[in-house]
């Protein structure tokens, strides 16, 4: 696979990833350049061991924690306001009520609200599991946890979303 199949592949979702783990727009272009320039370095290297997509979240992953420690910083998962654009475009108008839209996108609201309190442990594993809709075993090789505890991790950041929006 050539690197430009890997970008045009890769680009959105490693972008929205560094947009919630950086909290701006400029961090996030910033860290992707510095994400891609990674991958390109060591595509040559890729032996295939491991799925291409997990290859490619582990360096996003490992190298955004290294950028969050280095300065000093834990900013929250933020949504991206083109992926809460994009939520809110696909989300079917069975209705031409426009109140019942702006009560779908204050709940879409909420629910990134809730999840922005979260622990970075939580954010991380629903965001890979349930916003990427990656497998288990690659959202455990991505954080580098063993399989059983992505599960249990998902399971509580799931309960305490629940609790988030019920409080």
């Amino acid at each position: 696979m050539t690197f430009d199949e890997v970008y045009e592949r890769f680009r959105r979702p490693v972008w929205r990833l560094a947009r919630r783990m950086t909290g701006s727009e400029e961090d996030a272009r910033d860290a992707t350049q510095e994400i891609f320039l990674r991958i390109w370095r060591g595509l040559s290297g890729f032996r295939g061991e491991a799925k291409l997509s997990t290859w490619v979240f582990q360096i996003a992953w490992n190298y955004l924690r290294l950028h969050r420690r280095r300065a000093g910083r834990q900013p929250p998962l933020a949504a991206a306001s083109d992926d809460l654009a994009l939520a809110v475009e696909r989300v079917p108008d069975r209705s031409p009520d426009p109140e019942r839209h702006a009560a779908a996108s204050h709940d879409l609201e909420r629910v990134e609200e809730a999840i922005d309190r979260l622990p970075e442990q939580f954010r991380a594993v629903l965001w890979l599991r349930d916003g990427e809709g990656r497998s288990y075993e690659e959202v455990a090789e991505v954080l580098e946890v063993p399989i059983g505890t992505v599960r249990s991790r998902l399971s509580r950041a799931r309960q305490a979303l629940r609790r988030e929006l019920e409080g």
